[in-house]
């Protein structure tokens, strides 16, 4: 009897220490954009974000006459952003259905709120896309972005 409660109270200390999976995918979403990795970084994104990133590539291509294939991960720069920026602490602020906040306090008291988006089993950050150029839609019900 002792070994079943011993058993049940680790698993209910593993289970309360386990952090929400938007959580977990908000800091893997930080550690790409910290460490530069944008191969990382573009498997952290929701679908709409990543068919952009792939539009704005095929775009790049044509426009350098197809003398070569510009590749998603060529298409991010991440700037602006403190390389020794690192998540302290990360917060739950909200989960409803397939959407959730989730706000990321860096050690040095930077606070970022990042949302995310529940597709194809996961949960995915979903960055601000800019609005499409006059004749493109933004999200078609293809998912790929087309003139």
């Amino acid at each position: 009897m002792s070994v079943i409660v011993g058993l049940w109270i680790a698993a209910s200390v593993t289970a309360c220490n386990e952090e929400p999976a938007p959580v977990a995918a908000a800091k893997q979403f930080a550690a790409a954009v910290r460490s530069r990795d944008t191969e990382a970084l573009l498997e952290t994104v929701d679908q709409k974000t990543l068919a952009y990133v792939e539009h704005s590539a095929e775009r790049a291509s044509d426009q350098i006459g197809g003398r070569r294939s510009v590749s998603p991960s060529e298409m991010l720069q991440v700037v602006d952003v403190d390389g020794r920026f690192a998540v302290a602490k990360a917060e739950l602020l909200s989960e409803a259905g397939d959407a959730a906040s989730v706000k990321l306090i860096g050690a040095d008291g930077t606070e970022h709120q990042v949302q995310l988006v529940f597709e194809d089993g996961a949960w995915k950050v979903s960055l601000p896309t800019p609005p499409a150029p006059a004749g493109v839609q933004q999200t078609p019900p293809n998912g790929s972005l087309d003139e």
